[in-house]
């Protein structure tokens, strides 16, 4: 859990998740600025999906069964205010086959939202406030 955290002034992306093992992650409740600041291409929160995990969380809670899957739980980022401002090129950036992610109830600000590509999959994006610079 990555939870009710202020993240500004960064040369990357505020938050990034590579391959998410076995999932089960929840972002949410923090304020996203200024980041990507030396980099573009992505978004200050991006994830990539490039390798599969055998886990058994998404079959088990309590770890009691031991079947594994390549599939992981769920990944949530909710309710989160990000401002893509700098070069960020999205405010969520689902690459390289990113899959199993529930994105909602968040407040984007200056930036196209979301993005998923390369194979990605099984993701919900919903419910979302896209908030942009009129000048």
């Amino acid at each position: 859990t990555l939870a009710s955290n202020v993240l500004f002034n960064l040369p990357r992306a505020a938050i990034n998740l590579n391959d998410q093992l076995g999932g089960g992650n929840h972002i949410h409740d923090n304020v996203i600025w200024n980041a990507c600041r030396e980099s573009g291409d992505h978004g200050p929160i991006n994830t990539w999906d490039r390798m599969p995990f055998l886990t058994n969380l998404r079959t088990s809670s309590d770890g009691s069964d031991t079947t594994s899957t390549f599939t992981p739980l769920p990944t949530t980022i909710a309710n989160n205010l990000i401002m893509a401002n700098y070069g960020a090129s999205q405010a969520v950036d689902n690459d390289d086959g990113s899959s199993w992610f529930l994105i909602e109830n968040n407040v984007f600000y200056a930036a196209d939202g979301f993005k998923m590509d390369y194979g990605g999959h099984d993701s919900t994006y919903a419910y979302h406030a896209l908030l942009q610079n009129m000048e």
